[in-house]
């Protein structure tokens, strides 16, 4: 009222409602696809998990952690939020079996379970940004350095080469698309990841050089 009393036109509202309906139209499209994403990766999840269920047989515990064998199951897997569970694949041998179980609990120990929540969450409410898609699958690999890592403290040194030949061992199962929105971690990645993992486990004793 004041700045029309000098003869000044206080607001344009033409711009302002085209202002306000550009917002309100952004924002009705990013909430369709945060609803969409997440129906999408409760989907996902609701069916790995019921495709688990039909497949499983219980197969001991590691470390408090119960443990199955899931037929057809293409990777090693620790899946479940509030009581997760180590799968494993059939025909394992008692070495390849021990370095799984350490691997996956592992995954346990360092919360990764959480995680992968965590990155489902980040994708559905930022699913417009090709940044954070690549953020949840470098987050991804890094858990598993990370993981690589923690298991092998558990088994030794000693066990670096029978580990990387465990890596190797498992790798006809590739990761699929669908791996990025499952929340479920995996012992397998691509041949550039894996051969990544196999280097770093290969030069172990070194690593001091690179932190330097």
């Amino acid at each position: 009222e004041d700045m029309r009393m000098f003869g000044y036109r206080a607001v344009d509202t033409r711009t302002l409602k085209r202002l306000v309906d550009l917002k309100s139209a952004a924002m009705w499209v990013w909430q369709i696809g945060v609803w969409a994403v997440g129906v999408f990766l409760l989907t996902v999840n609701l069916r790995f998990w019921l495709d688990l269920t039909k497949r499983r047989h219980p197969a001991g515990s590691y470390r408090g952690r119960r443990v199955y064998v899931a037929v057809g199951l293409a990777s090693p897997c620790l899946f479940g939020l509030f009581r997760p569970a180590i799968y494993l694949t059939p025909g394992l041998s008692e070495t390849e079996r021990e370095h799984v179980l350490a691997h996956e609990y592992t995954h346990f120990r360092q919360g990764d379970h959480i995680w992968s929540v965590l990155r489902c969450a980040a994708l559905a409410a930022h699913w417009w940004n090709p940044l954070v898609w690549l953020a949840v699958g470098l987050s991804r690999r890094d858990g598993e350095l990370a993981c690589d890592e923690g298991a092998l403290k558990r088994l030794g040194d000693g066990e670096r080469a029978a580990y990387g030949g465990t890596l190797l061992s498992l790798v006809t199962a590739r990761p699929g698309p669908g791996d990025l929105f499952r929340c479920a971690t995996t012992m397998t990645g691509d041949k550039k990841s894996l051969k990544e993992r196999i280097t770093r486990i290969a030069q172990a004793p070194r690593r001091w050089l690179w932190a330097a």
